[in-house]
């Protein structure tokens, strides 16, 4: 178990403490920067998250599925050397297209092209966030939890000091934080690009080669077929906010409130990671073993307990976490806080259920799925949002979550039938449902507090005996024997 929680602490110190970080500063970002302003930064984010999909070309998805093809020095360093130069060359096309076109994209980006010249800083951004991307992918697959801990710790300390030194000279505004991140991120994609050079000089042998297109043809066309799911996934994810810019009466306005509220609720993504970053390569290892299916079973019901868990607590006590450390002019936002915790719960369902795609490698089955709830979002959010702005784009994130989870809970049982419980998941909703109106009409003040404070340990306590009674060990010791 130490072992085990030691890799967990390692992926936390390379992915879960940037997100960590961002809502640790949330209050600062909050403090400086009006809802128009957050927005901006908020829809800049979203843009380099696209913009990154193309650069990387799919290609971290295929390593989960071709990492482990073949079992020979020669073929993994080749593997890794084309992706690596396919990654580059990619990169520098788009980002010529993006500078040549910056004025266009700024205005898809905010709505007008003032901002324009921010977009050299956003492609420099993306163009190291790209290397240290595929550095870390490497290095997971590869199960080298101390150097994904340590290329994350780099960039997320960096960050953090600029930050701080930031917030105390009172230069916080959007052109300096775009400085800020791309110092971090200039860092971190230079300190990787020499960590994927000494990875390279362990597989290096006489006979392998830098560049295969053999090599590289199943992994580009498995990864160019997840560049439509993964693009309507971000799209189904982030839609919302590009939308409320054009649509909502209150613009920028309204996509800073809701960007501060549904990044409460993403306090639940770092569950959802750190099941995706400790347990998704120890299930692509063991996925031929005869215990896969129970063990793949079992990692579903335990995300759902511990998903409904910690989402009732960050919805019940949203209203307490905005009046301490957010602003007042974001206090709006406490409404959209049940939209990013049940949306974020949802994702992390979905990735659990496509693990039997990843394992029969039908990445068409993942894309279908993402590529026709982002179409439901955007209808959705189409009609909604003129109509109840943040409510409707709300309400419309999670319907298109719901569908795809339940259809591609339908499409797996054909390919790998792992007899995940359809209750389990409807009763956590249920109770995600029921604690997002509770916290609507009880009223602020000690009182609902104090009550809110003793049902928490209530669902603590009776979580424990839950898990001292029905949880088995061996499931745990195996995982650890194995990792």
């Amino acid at each position: 178990m130490n072992i085990y929680l030691k890799k967990a602490l390692h992926y936390l110190a390379g992915n879960l403490f940037n997100k960590i970080l961002l809502i640790v500063f949330l209050p600062i970002f909050t403090a400086f920067l009006i809802p128009e302003e957050y927005a901006l930064y908020t829809n800049y984010l979203i843009f380099i998250a696209f913009a990154g999909l193309f650069y990387l070309s799919g290609l971290t998805q295929s390593l989960f599925s071709y990492f482990y093809k073949e079992d020979t020095q020669q073929y993994r360093y080749t593997l890794i050397n084309s992706i690596l130069r396919t990654v580059i060359f990619v990169g520098l096309i788009i980002s010529v297209v993006i500078v040549l076109f910056r004025d266009r994209f700024t205005i898809w980006i905010t709505g007008s092209s003032e901002t324009s010249s921010a977009m050299i800083f956003i492609v420099l951004i993306i163009f190291f966030e790209a290397i240290y991307t595929i550095t870390l992918s490497i290095v997971n697959i590869m199960e080298r939890s101390e150097i994904y801990a340590g290329l994350g710790a780099v960039k997320n300390i960096v960050l953090l000091v600029l930050f701080v030194f930031g917030a105390i000279l009172n230069q916080f505004g959007l052109e300096q934080i775009l400085w800020y991140m791309l110092v971090s991120a200039g860092i971190s994609g230079i300190l990787s690009a020499f960590v994927l050079s000494k990875i390279l000089r362990e597989f290096q042998t006489e006979m392998a080669k830098r560049f295969s297109w053999e090599i590289m043809k199943p992994v580009l066309r498995f990864g160019i077929i997840m560049i439509p799911g993964t693009l309507g996934f971000l799209t189904l994810r982030v839609a919302d906010r590009y939308m409320l810019t054009h649509f909502s009466e209150g613009a920028l306005y309204d996509v800073g409130i809701y960007a501060v509220g549904y990044r409460i609720g993403m306090i639940m993504q770092f569950l959802v990671s750190a099941v995706s970053l400790v347990y998704f390569p120890y299930a692509m290892k063991t996925a031929d073993t005869e215990k896969a299916k129970a063990s793949f079973r079992k990692i579903y019901n335990y995300f759902l307990l511990f998903g409904a868990m910690l989402g009732t607590l960050v919805i019940l006590f949203s209203n307490e976490i905005f009046r301490v450390f957010i602003d007042a002019k974001y206090f709006s936002a406490v409404s959209i806080v049940f939209v990013g915790v049940i949306s974020v719960f949802l994702h992390g369902v979905f990735n659990i259920i496509n693990l039997g795609f990843y394992v029969r490698q039908k990445a068409g089955k993942i894309a279908i799925a993402v590529v026709s709830g982002a179409v439901i979002n955007i209808v959705l959010n189409y009609f909604l949002i003129p109509k109840y702005g943040i409510i409707g784009a709300g309400t419309a994130s999670i319907l298109a979550y719901i569908y795809i989870v339940l259809l591609n809970f339908v499409a797996v049982r054909k390919v790998f039938v792992t007899n995940y419980s359809l209750w389990n998941l409807t009763a956590s909703l249920l109770v995600l449902g029921l604690v997002s109106y509770l916290n609507f009409v009880l009223p602020a003040g000690l009182v609902v507090t104090l009550i809110k404070a003793l049902a928490a340990v209530v669902i603590l306590v009776v979580i424990s005996l839950v898990l001292k009674k029905k949880t088995k060990p061996g499931f745990m010791t195996e995982l650890l024997r194995k990792k």
